[in-house]
């Protein structure tokens, strides 16, 4: 299917596949965004509209998972979906990384398929405003989503070498987000005045 999408897919199909793969369904994110480059790249899709269709489906299908789970509040965990997305075995170790770092998990999430789903689920659990949720979700999205349509339009004659390649790039992303989310830390930690019993 992912072939198919990559051959002979639209911006339609582009959008539809952004917005139920950000549902947990297991439809890769990465095909949807290589295909789009595709289309810019052979002439049959335009660039703003590309722009516009992406964005919205990567952040739209986010923005659904999120608000139900927000509307659902700790209820959500006794609906097969999030249980899926967020088994009870994970579950401690995710809230124990959103209470410390909040919207950088969702940032980091943005750009981890395997942490996305489940993260969007408990920052809308934990009732994150709806505006910081957006702020840092875009934010992630704005880095991934520009650099993988653009391997797609560059690669677009040689797409199975991008698709091999792609696994890479995003392991090199995560790294470097996570040194400069530890680094912000660090700094935070060093520069944090010592309470006036300590002086």
């Amino acid at each position: 299917m992912g072939d198919e999408l990559l051959s002979h897919g639209s911006l339609v199909l582009v959008f539809v596949w952004l917005m139920i793969g950000s549902l947990g369904i297991p439809l890769p994110e990465d095909i949807a965004l290589l295909a789009a480059g595709v289309m810019l790249s052979q002439g049959t899709a335009t660039l703003p509209l590309t722009v516009v269709v992406v964005f919205v489906g990567v952040l739209g299908g986010d923005m659904v998972l999120f608000l139900a789970a927000r509307r659902l509040g700790p209820r959500a965990y006794d609906k097969k979906l999030f249980q899926r997305l967020l088994p009870p075995a994970r579950r401690a170790r995710f809230e124990d990384l959103y209470a410390k770092h909040g919207g950088k998990v969702v940032f980091i999430a943005r750009h981890v398929a395997g942490l996305r789903a489940a993260t969007f689920v408990l920052a809308g659990i934990h009732q994150m405003a709806v505006r910081r949720f957006v702020f840092w979700d875009a934010l992630g999205a704005c880095i991934t989503v520009p650099l993988i349509v653009g391997l797609g339009y560059l690669g677009a004659h040689h797409i199975d070498v991008v698709r091999a390649g792609i696994a890479h790039v995003q392991h090199y992303i995560v790294l470097i987000v996570v040194v400069l989310v530890a680094a912000y830390l660090v700094y935070r930690q060093v520069t944090k005045k010592p309470p006036p019993d300590a002086l």
